[in-house]
């Protein structure tokens, strides 16, 4: 399995009160994926209208749809970069 770094950037017509109707299934469901060890941190920059998500995968084509599980991801345009070990 490899590591990911997704970047999901909310897609410009997003109404905000949409994004928190599903907020309590987006918890459940990214909690199911961080009991299955898939998602290993999560972090939102509403700011920039982003999610920073790293997740454990076989290929770049299993991050995104990892990441497809999450029900905001309707609304998110995808970035996935690998992730290398750290050089120590």
């Amino acid at each position: 399995m490899n590591k990911f770094m997704v970047v999901a950037t909310f897609h410009p017509n997003v109404e905000w009160d949409d994004i928190t109707a599903l907020v309590a299934q987006e918890q459940v469901a990214a909690k199911l994926l961080q009991d299955e060890g898939l998602l290993t941190a999560l972090r939102i920059s509403v700011a920039r209208d982003k999610v920073f998500l790293e997740v454990t995968a076989e290929d770049r084509a299993g991050a995104e749809t990892l990441v497809h599980r999450l029900p905001l991801a309707k609304w998110w345009d995808l970035e996935v970069y690998q992730l290398a070990p750290p050089v120590l």
